[in-house]
């Protein structure tokens, strides 16, 4: 089943990776109008064309994205323009001191073995593990990964967001 099949409302970011780790909206869902596959992604997200999507946007790109937006067919579409509160995502820079479980977002061949694996498809699909404490997202700050840690933070399946994923080469060339 769709994690958004009886969802009649999302807000959507269309922002930078970097706009939204630095400034993340409560309950909002990243898909970068700016990155590969916006309108595979928001499709993919959102099955349903009658959903109401409110957009967060650039003031610059902001035109375009709804354009864009209902040409793929969403009839209910509305920018944010009300003042936001925004505050960064949650980073830690070493896994080695965490006390809960870890779900690394990354590719299959990039995650670590002492993680749990979860890819953005399956959390799509209403299969994210559960942990009663919750997890600490392990992603490389990519489109995808932004994508997956932002619908597992709006279901609440996540507390703190991203490894610092240079921070991490330097902890696997020390190994």
């Amino acid at each position: 089943m769709h994690i958004f099949t009886d969802r009649k409302h999302i807000i959507i970011d269309t922002r930078s990776e970097k706009e939204f780790i630095e400034h993340h909206i409560e309950n909002s869902v990243f898909v970068g109008f700016h990155g590969v596959g916006f309108k595979y992604w928001l499709e993919l997200l959102l099955p349903d064309k009658n959903i109401d999507i409110e957009v967060i946007c650039d003031e610059q790109s902001c035109q375009k994205i709804v354009s864009t937006i209902t040409g793929l067919g969403y009839k209910n579409v509305s920018v944010m323009t009300n003042a936001i509160e925004a505050a960064p995502l949650a980073t830690i820079s070493s896994l080695s001191n965490v006390d809960q479980k870890v779900l690394d977002l990354r590719q299959r061949d990039e995650s670590q073995t002492d993680t749990d694996y979860l890819p953005v498809t399956e959390i799509i699909q209403g299969k994210p593990l559960y942990s009663e404490s919750g997890y600490v997202v392990h992603s490389d700050r990519s489109y995808r990964s932004l994508i997956a840690v932002s619908l597992l933070k709006l279901l609440g399946f996540c507390k703190l967001i991203y490894v610092d994923k240079h921070e991490l080469e330097q902890q696997k060339k020390l190994k």
